[in-house]
């Protein structure tokens, strides 16, 4: 993704920045510390887009899923235009995935919203997704292996968060926040 939005020509307006987390699964460890000791100002970053687990998503992988399976969580919960660019994105690939917002529910009991990377991001306030193809059987198991990835399903979500970045460094403007900016020390709910 980032070889592809630096090639000339197709380079946004506005600058994007590519940072690996670790540390998730102990309580979001480094995207908490990035978003706590940031690189470059926290308000210069008008949205972030999080990919976790978007290698497999078969109907063996996961109920419900299938080629066009995408989970999305918290596309919607800060902006409503934020979401409806993701969306508008992947109405527009060849073949759009049907996304999935049931994790996304508040209240959830497997709380994605506050377990994922983006959170880190959205208790600034900043617009934030996950993308995920689904919590497979192997997951976090020593049978994840490479052989079992969706190599074109993996494409397929690259290339729309491709697409949505490129939208979105593009827009003139700060997808608007449709809820004030609270507490970032706050419990998540």
């Amino acid at each position: 993704l980032a070889e592809a939005l630096s090639r000339p020509g197709v380079r946004p307006r506005r600058s994007l920045l590519f940072v690996s987390h670790t540390g998730e699964e102990y309580g979001l460890v480094g995207s908490r510390w990035y978003t706590d000791h940031p690189t470059v100002p926290l308000d210069s970053i008008v949205a972030e887009i999080d990919q976790d687990m978007i290698g497999r998503g078969s109907v063996i992988d996961v109920s419900g899923g299938g080629p066009g399976y995408l989970e999305v969580i918290g596309a919607m919960r800060l902006s409503r235009e934020f979401g409806a660019q993701l969306e508008a994105a992947n109405a527009a690939q060849p073949l759009p995935f049907v996304f999935n917002y049931t994790f996304d529910q508040p209240g959830h009991p497997l709380q994605y919203y506050c377990r994922a990377d983006h959170y880190s991001y959205a208790r600034y306030g900043i617009p934030a997704i996950a993308l995920s193809r689904g919590e497979h059987l192997d997951y976090h198991q020593v049978t994840d292996e490479a052989q079992y990835i969706d190599y074109d399903g993996l494409a397929r979500v690259a290339t729309l968060v491709h697409d949505a970045a490129l939208e979105l460094g593009n827009l003139d403007h700060r997808p608007v926040v449709d809820h004030p900016k609270g507490d970032p020390n706050a419990p998540c709910r």
